[in-house]
């Protein structure tokens, strides 16, 4: 949980000091929002070698390393000089990031498999959290012309000798209290070698004839492609949209993202509660439906005298929308099919696919129709979300958690 939180806390930190990096640049809105891909970019790349360095050295020293990393790759960010410097950067910074979270959602799906009822989302509000927390240290060291560089200095610092201490109560290499395939390592590990048993078929026409994707996995990884390219929107463009479409102070401008993530927070401290009450699709449907209305009133008034207050609160119902799309969505994916090593490994890779394709789609949208009609995005991905969330159900509902201690017979035919 703390190493949720000050994750959480990093990102946070750095969203609302965007838009005086940008500024201080000269970049235009496409070209911060290539720069901004740096990040999703240097995540998926790392997705596909995670599970080989958690096999070698276990989760705990894997977190321990790459978040030493995170912290110090910030201050790289805050001295970058050109769009190119910046794509780099960022690229470290997500690598690293992207490998400690693996490692950390792997071992949330053991324990709530332990626990044998949901916690995954009451578990993904310690991130939001510490993205709370950093938002508005991010929002006070731009009110407060604090530099960036020291900002991410002392803030990695801090998190970083907490994490030291955190991962002390971490698993270690493949000690879980349990069977063997029940430690992140072999959770990792499987899905590694799922991944590349199931991509050997795609190789020839026969091969491909055997390959069977359920379409609940289709459906889980098109949520989770919708729910992080919207958070990717919060993170790196609620600020900006808040400054330069409704003309909020630059101390103001940071308060979009500090709201969706305290919105994010609540509703997923009581996700669990309200998944196990009324089901995972209700809840998801409904919260996107809400998040979708709110939202396009937001964007609707977004010009006028009210267009900060509207456009603030737009983004708070955004957090609340797609707060337990992820969670939500690990939970079924572990379930799907037959495999659910693979099934966990290609929902992840979507939700970062996701990521990467947000800040480059809005950047490539605002120049061409501005930034206030490019944000219309968010409104057909939260109604992508409400149309696909009533398969959830049935996907938690079948199957099992269990994750095979083998790859799957690819001359017989996968599941996956």
């Amino acid at each position: 949980m703390i190493a949720m939180v000050l994750i959480g806390l990093l990102v946070g930190s750095w969203a609302p000091r965007i838009p005086g990096v940008k500024q201080h640049l000269g970049a235009s809105d496409g070209q911060l929002g290539l720069a901004l891909l740096g990040a999703p970019f240097g995540a998926v790349v790392t997705i596909w070698l995670t599970g080989r360095l958690l096999d070698r050295i276990g989760s705990r020293a894997v977190l321990r390393i790459t978040f030493a990393l995170t912290c110090a790759v910030g201050v790289l960010i805050a001295h970058a000089g050109t769009v190119t410097g910046l794509f780099a950067a960022l690229a470290l910074w997500g690598a690293a990031g992207a490998a400690a979270d693996v490692a950390l959602n792997a071992q949330l799906a053991v324990v709530e498999r332990h626990y044998g009822r949901p916690i995954m989302t009451t578990a993904h509000a310690a991130w939001a959290g510490g993205a709370l927390a950093g938002a508005g240290l991010g929002s006070a060291g731009a009110g407060l012309d604090v530099p960036l560089d020291v900002q991410f200095a002392a803030v990695g610092a801090v998190c970083l000798a907490v994490m030291v201490l955190a991962t002390r109560a971490m698993l270690p290499h493949d000690d879980a209290g349990g069977a063997a395939t029940d430690t992140p390592t072999a959770i990792a590990r499987t899905a590694t070698r799922q991944l590349t048993a199931t991509r050997r078929p795609w190789r020839s026409a026969q091969g491909l004839r055997r390959v069977r994707i359920p379409r609940a996995l289709v459906a889980l990884c098109a949520m989770a492609f919708a729910t992080m390219l919207c958070e990717g929107v919060a993170a790196d463009w609620s600020a900006l949209y808040l400054q330069d479409v409704t003309g909020a102070a630059a101390g103001v401008s940071g308060v979009g993202y500090v709201l969706f993530a305290v919105a994010m927070l609540v509703t997923r401290l009581v996700g669990d509660t309200a998944t196990a009450r009324f089901g995972p699709d209700r809840v998801v449907q409904t919260l996107a439906a809400v998040a979708a209305g709110l939202f396009a009133v937001a964007l609707a008034t977004g010009s006028s005298a009210a267009g900060t207050v509207t456009g603030i609160a737009g983004f708070a119902a955004l957090g609340v929308g797609t707060a337990c799309v992820f969670p939500v969505g690990v939970s079924a994916a572990v379930r799907v099919g037959t495999t659910a090593g693979s099934a966990l490994a290609a929902f992840a890779t979507c939700g970062y696919i996701g990521w990467l394709a947000g800040p480059v789609l809005i950047g490539a949208l605002s120049d061409l129709i501005g930034l206030h009609a490019a944000m219309a995005v968010v409104l057909a991905l939260l109604a992508l979300i409400v149309l696909l969330s009533p398969g959830l159900a049935q996907a938690i509902g079948q199957g099992s958690s269990r994750i095979p201690t083998e790859p799957p017979d690819t001359k017989s035919g996968v599941t996956a």
